[in-house]
């Protein structure tokens, strides 16, 4: 499998991955607050990248010079929108928070005009985008959406996922122009000084005296843990450095439609026929705005 099929394979995979984040969350948001379930995640992430990382190189190691890489990283990347999109996640639903996500490809493409030489952006992409985020809001839309989600009485949920968002552009085109080392080694150290901020929290700021034990052997953390933090964390700085920030933004249109799918499979939603509508119209910018690749 040559590069191009296997940054397609592992976009569909990190999407996959990160879709069902997205129902773990919502199960977890029952039992912990926020902070919590992000503290816990990280914690088993790292815990399992240092692990991995010593089976593969049979050694750590952490090089002074890319700190601030990595402290970078770590707090636009992971920290900042991770606290902001779970928050805001309280008083919206999944179904907006899914559209203003969307808005993550687009901001991405245009900042990478700006600060990627090699990332330049083109008529045709920009309207494939624009076509597939019309096709997330038909995915994703019903009657209720916006009486639900009142822009007056949830502004600030709507502006933590939409600062969330911005926060992944950022991270992504600031990881693509100073890429400093291989995948797994990036991503280990990206997740161990997150999961050092977020300890201070729950040691010294965290009131909720959550158990730290009970916390880590929770199922759904687990799975936030290895899965959706460790191994997609992997994938993501693997996409970054060999396919771009544009490419791995892509990503964005595609979580949506795991999440509906993982919420049909475990929470037992409802299935709408404009799901396959926002399904094709979202390939179809998808396909546009690659035709050139």
């Amino acid at each position: 499998m040559n590069l191009f099929k296997t940054n397609w394979f592992l976009l569909i995979l990190l999407s996959a991955i990160w879709g069902g984040a997205f129902t773990l969350n919502k199960i977890a948001l029952d039992i912990y607050i926020p902070e919590v379930i992000v503290a816990g995640r990280l914690i088993v992430g790292s815990a399992f990248l240092i692990v991995l990382i010593y089976f593969i190189y049979k050694r750590f190691s952490f090089n002074l010079s890319q700190l601030n890489y990595y402290l970078f990283m770590s707090l636009v990347g992971i920290v900042i929108p991770f606290i902001a999109i779970i928050n805001g996640q309280r008083n919206i639903d999944s179904a907006m928070a899914g559209i203003l996500m969307a808005t993550m490809p687009i901001t991405t493409i245009l900042l990478s005009h700006f600060f990627l030489v090699d990332e330049k952006i083109n008529q045709q992409k920009f309207i494939g985008f624009l076509i597939s985020f019309f096709g997330v809001f038909i995915l994703i839309y019903r009657e209720d959406l916006f009486i639900n989600n009142s822009f007056s009485k949830t502004l600030i949920s709507q502006l933590q996922v939409m600062l969330g968002s911005t926060l992944y552009s950022i991270a992504a085109i600031y990881g693509k122009k100073y890429k400093m080392t291989d995948p797994v080694s990036a991503s280990t150290g990206t997740i161990l000084f997150a999961t050092f901020f977020m300890l201070i929290y729950l040691i010294f700021i965290d009131e909720s005296n959550v158990s730290i034990p009970m916390l880590l052997v929770n199922y759904n953390i687990l799975l936030l843990g290895i899965l959706c933090t460790a191994i997609a964390t992997i994938i993501y700085f693997q996409i970054l450095q060999t396919a771009g920030a544009s490419f791995l933004s892509i990503m964005n249109f595609l979580i949506p439609l795991w999440a509906i799918l993982f919420g049909i499979l475990i929470l037992n939603d409802d299935f709408s026929w404009n799901y396959i509508f926002g399904l094709l119209i979202i390939l179809s910018g998808i396909k546009l705005a690659n035709s050139t690749r």
